[in-house]
């Protein structure tokens, strides 16, 4: 992934060059400073950054990310952002032609091959929708009242009812042209895309009442999976009986059998009735605790798998282009997945907090990128400090010679003033005349400054 994306972004760089006068504005990237970038949007992400202006990150007054100046300047880590790409720009139009989402499709089908190839979903599986919030030009952008953020991007996920992996994905773009990637939006055809690849395995799928039909829990169980949900009223498969009336007395519950399928009718309240198709348990078994039914309890336990996700998601987002938004969906659902895969490979030690973990995965994703920044000689001396007091590739900057001469670049040119004093900041020759000299003891000298 992290190499395709590389080859779009130098693409696009590439084509933009024509608009820059010094080519040092306009440099092409590479594999450690995109890594970088996204370890530096995980970074921003648990410090809430992601709705602050970019300017106060960088803020050189003490209340800035030294970190991030010292990863990016300020205009390298905008241009980065605005040059990502996740497809070739150059045949984009053609793509779009059959596909809506030609400029990340190829990333996004990646991304979840690789969900699927690094981790086995537990027993109990979850579908549900996603709002990504965006409300830029978007031509698939949908409107969810019940959704906090209203108008977004909604993505389909089926998620791991216990851990909240996200194993699969689908994202809603509308009716797309005749081609390869048209396909059905009704939602039995969402599911049976998504558990496909799960077919005979004995899982569980839970759904809430946009989902679940008589006809979705006969084709899972024909597939070796069983299914609970909530199901409209509006059904024609569900008595009258099983629907809310005044008559009914609150606690009570009602059963119904077909074959492998049973229909559960509870009544939480006066004059409401939740009602459950389930083909998971068809004994039509009490909970002794709560005297409610067993199918109730299994279904609360088991529904929320997507909507953590979402929640997380918007806890600590990268977001900042409708693409660009996707990807940082998908960079957010990364941060998530990855969480749980470290988990699960050590289950005998205490799991980090999410925020410590994300903090430590973009520290790791920088770590490179950040050692070769630490051999540029020009830096700030601030920036030095903080690489000679975190980094240990700070032994690996080359040592300035200290023979030699040069003109003073404060001077005006045609004074021509030679000296060998450099600069402690930016090493750079200046002549005594637009230097000072600052003494320190050892005391002070040997002293750390304290951390930012």
């Amino acid at each position: 992934m992290i190499d395709n994306i590389l080859t779009c972004t130098n693409l696009y760089i590439e084509n933009k060059k024509q608009n820059f006068t010094r080519d040092r504005d306009c440099k092409i990237t590479s594999s450690t400073e995109i890594q970088a970038l996204f370890g530096a949007l995980y970074i921003i992400a648990v410090k809430k950054g992601n709705r602050v202006d970019v300017r106060e990150l960088w803020s050189t007054d003490g209340t800035g990310m030294i970190r991030l100046r010292a990863a990016f300047s300020f205009r390298r880590f905008l241009f980065l952002l605005r040059a990502l790409r996740f497809d070739n720009i150059n045949t984009r139009k053609e793509r779009q032609n059959i596909d809506k989402l030609a400029a990340i499709r190829d990333i996004y089908s990646d991304f979840v091959k690789n969900c699927m190839n690094n981790y086995i979903p537990g027993e109990f599986i979850t579908i549900d929708e996603m709002l990504h919030p965006f409300r830029g030009r978007c031509g698939f952008v949908q409107y969810m009242p019940q959704k906090p953020p209203k108008y977004g991007i909604k993505i389909y996920a089926l998620c791991d009812s216990r851990t909240y992996y996200t194993w699969n994905l689908e994202i809603y773009c509308g009716q797309q042209r005749d081609g390869p990637f048209q396909t059905s939006n009704k939602p039995f055809d969402i599911v049976r895309r998504l558990v496909d690849p799960l077919n005979n395995s004995k899982r569980n799928l839970t759904t809430d009442n946009h989902y679940t039909s008589y006809p979705l829990a006969d084709y899972l169980l024909q597939n070796g999976l069983t299914l609970i949900g909530t199901i409209k009223k509006n059904k024609k498969e569900i008595p009258p009986e099983f629907l809310p009336n005044k008559a009914r007395i609150v606690g009570s519950k009602l059963f119904g059998f077909q074959d492998e399928i049973n229909l559960v009718s509870y009544v939480p309240k006066k004059n409401k009735a939740v009602i459950i198709l389930s083909s998971f348990d068809d004994k039509g078994e009490d909970d002794e605790a709560t005297n409610k039914p067993t199918i109730i309890l299994d279904y609360n336990r088991t529904k929320s798998g997507v909507d953590t996700v979402d929640q997380k998601c918007a806890s600590y987002t990268t977001q900042r282009r409708w693409p660009l938004a996707i990807f940082s969906r998908i960079l957010d659902i990364t941060g998530i997945n990855a969480e749980i895969g470290f988990n699960n490979t050590k289950p005998t030690e205490e799991s980090p907090r999410r925020r410590k973990f994300l903090n430590e995965l973009g520290v790791s994703l920088m770590e490179h990128h950040m050692a070769e920044r630490a051999k540029i000689i020009t830096l700030p001396k601030d920036i030095r400090e903080f690489f000679s007091r975190y980094q240990t590739t700070v032994d690996e900057v080359p040592a300035i010679k200290q023979n030699g001469s040069g003109r003073c670049h404060v001077c005006s040119a045609h004074k021509n003033n030679k000296t060998t004093v450099r600069c402690d900041s930016c090493y750079q020759f200046v002549c005594k005349s637009h230097c000072k000299k600052t003494v320190q003891c050892d005391t002070c000298l040997n002293t750390p400054m304290e951390e930012d």
